[in-house]
């Protein structure tokens, strides 16, 4: 903040008034206005106290103030004697945030530095909130374009096939099977993709229900192993279930973290190399609660792109097999940590990558179901 007066007494007063609002570090002080403008463009302070009976000060210097670069916002107070009053409201064009007459009187003083810190920490937050705003609008810009993007996509295929069985279908039967598959495997695809983006918003929105539960665990892997057997069996891999010590029963939403470990397992699954092994392990970790690994012996995950998988709509550069949606880690994250709980990647000891969930030894305080 910025403080131009020019008597010492009046302001040692306001510096005491101010004390308990900000550092002395952060006070600049000024007893002219002639270079005040340049103060005001060089340190850009919220909050500026100056007194009328400076030399230079005009009627209209409160809107040059707000005029200078970096003045936008600016809160002022303006300290001025009772004979001067008259003449600063008569002649200005827009007033100052708030007034204070010389000589100051402790407790309306002590008040009005109080409001005023009050307005600057208002319009502060006003402005975190038009960030924050700006950036929602823009974050939903690029989804809804890439949301569009990702459904035009299987549209389009689907389109394409069935126009060509429709104009050559009884002229060509053996196209027939060949694109009717087209139609079902991207019809597939944009129904995981619909169900997908409903559990996402519904997920974002609290709209999900919640269901904490003492869950058996050794159901859970006998589940995720049963699941997996057809599709490891297929492309000649090997589905390694470790859980050493793990305990019988853990608090958890079973059906969200199957969908998890699930999700983890058809990415190591799709990414693995023939006659390889896909581990899924289930550790206690020295500081409590539970952790499970998903660890494959694929090409691993790029260094840098650790994060970014995570985020909507990515996948791997590179990847031949594109049938996924981009959104499965997104769901992911976000139901490990509604359980409070975190979910990361890193690279894997044979050479893969080994993505990691560890969940809490209680869940989220006070929520045993319901929506969070």
């Amino acid at each position: 903040m910025l403080v131009a007066i020019a008597e010492r007494a009046t302001r040692e007063q306001v510096l005491a008034a101010i004390a308990g609002y900000v550092s002395p570090s952060a006070v600049r002080l000024e007893e002219d206005l002639d270079d005040l403008t340049a103060v005001l463009a060089e340190q850009q302070p919220e909050l500026v106290i100056v007194d009328a009976a400076l030399p230079g000060y005009r009627p209209d210097t409160v809107e040059l103030l707000r005029e200078t670069q970096g003045g936008e916002g600016l809160c002022v107070v303006v300290l001025a004697g009772a004979a001067q009053l008259g003449e600063l409201l008569a002649k200005a064009k827009y007033c100052a945030d708030d007034l204070l007459v010389v000589p100051l009187q402790p407790v309306e003083l002590q008040a009005r530095i109080h409001l005023a810190f009050g307005r600057v920490q208002a319009r502060h937050q006003r402005r975190v909130q038009a960030r924050q705003l700006e950036d929602l609008t823009h974050r939903q810009r690029e989804f809804l374009s890439v949301v569009s993007h990702e459904i035009r996509t299987p549209l389009s295929a689907i389109m394409s096939s069935a126009n060509i069985l429709r104009r050559y279908g009884r002229e060509r039967p053996d196209s027939v099977e060949k694109f009717s598959t087209v139609i079902q495997q991207e019809g597939r695809r944009l129904t995981r993709l619909i169900n997908n983006l409903l559990d996402l918003a519904k997920i974002e929105a609290g709209e999900v229900e919640w269901r904490l539960l003492p869950t058996p665990l050794g159901e859970v892997l006998d589940l995720l192993r049963d699941s997996f057997a057809a599709v490891v069996g297929e492309r000649r891999l090997e589905l390694a279930v470790e859980a050493p010590g793990a305990p019988g029963d853990v608090v958890l939403d079973r059906d969200k973290i199957i969908q998890v470990l699930v999700n983890l397992l058809s990415n190591a699954v799709k990414h693995s190399p023939e006659g390889s092994t896909v581990t899924l392990r289930c550790l206690l970790p020295d500081a409590g609660g539970l952790r499970f690994e998903v660890e494959d012996q694929g090409p691993g995950i790029p260094a840098g792109d650790e994060e970014r998988i995570f985020e909507r709509f990515q996948q791997l550069d590179g990847v031949e097999d594109r049938t996924g949606t981009g959104l499965g880690l997104t769901i992911s994250r976000e139901i490990v940590e509604r359980h409070g709980g975190r979910i990361w990647v890193e690279a894997g000891r044979l050479g893969g990558a080994l993505f990691a969930v560890e969940l809490p030894a209680a869940p989220l305080a006070g929520e045993a179901h319901g929506s969070v």
